[in-house]
């Protein structure tokens, strides 16, 4: 099983279009966060380490969410779609085995993507002086990788069963209901009737990545440590992971 996650991880960093959207990230990030000066919020000038830490950090997240889909939309699919589901259960490895190595090979390559990132981080850092963080860039980094790891696995087990453009809408609706958590939490909390329900249940199981964001953001600024959304996002990463054990397909 190990060779099926370290075979998966392989095949989705040698893809050329994964480098192509990193790059494009970190370049935008670099130029957004640098160069500050007609950057504004609100109609608030923007400007200064501490204030561009959340900006560069969201930039960042958006970036390695995106790869997070990309990297995770046709790894089980392709595996279908080439017959290769055949070749390898026929060697022993059972169906559950199976699901949790490819999608286990995409949360390494999620990860993978959010520690490429954490260099254009580095520069950041020291474009505004602070090279006494560099060290702390890469807790940051981790931080921010629970979301893409929560995104990899979800889209992963959503591919099992749904077509690649529908786990693909999931993916990004997952992505935006996370973004948009706390003001989705909100809003349920004041409706009522099924719709609010529903909304209720549904933000249960995706994390609060705009809060796991903020955690990886004052680690950066120095701030105190709320680890409560980063553990709930490694427990919903554990259900999805274990959802692999009971979400087959028809070929399988």
């Amino acid at each position: 099983m190990c060779a099926l996650i370290i075979n998966t991880f392989r095949e989705k960093i040698r893809n050329k279009t994964f480098y192509i959207v990193l790059i494009i990230g970190m370049v935008l990030m670099l130029v957004l966060t640098t160069n500050n000066s007609h950057l504004t919020i609100n109609g608030r000038k923007v400007a200064g380490f501490e204030q561009m830490v959340p900006v560069a950090l969201s930039i960042m997240g958006f970036i390695a969410c995106l790869l997070a889909i990309m990297v995770s939309i046709q790894t089980i699919p392709n595996e279908f779609e080439r017959r290769t589901t055949h070749l390898v259960l026929v060697r022993g490895i059972k169906p559950w085995q199976y699901m949790f190595a490819l999608t286990s090979g995409n949360i390494a390559a999620g990860i993978f993507c959010i520690l490429l990132l954490s260099f254009s981080l580095i520069l950041f850092c020291l474009f505004y002086g602070k090279f006494y963080l560099i060290p702390s860039v890469f807790l940051c980094s981790l931080l921010l990788g629970v979301n893409s790891a929560f995104l990899c696995a979800a889209v992963s087990v959503m591919t099992i069963k749904l077509p690649v453009f529908a786990a693909g809408i999931g993916g990004v609706l997952i992505y935006a209901a996370g973004i948009l958590h706390g003001i989705l939490d909100a809003l349920a909390a004041t409706s009522k009737g099924f719709t609010a329900a529903l909304t209720k249940i549904l933000l249960f199981f995706i994390p609060d990545f705009a809060a796991i964001q903020g955690q990886a953001s004052a680690v950066l600024v120095g701030s105190p440590l709320d680890l409560q959304p980063v553990a709930a996002g490694l427990l919903l990463i554990y259900l999805f992971l274990s959802l692999t054990f009971i979400t087959f397909r028809r070929e399988v």
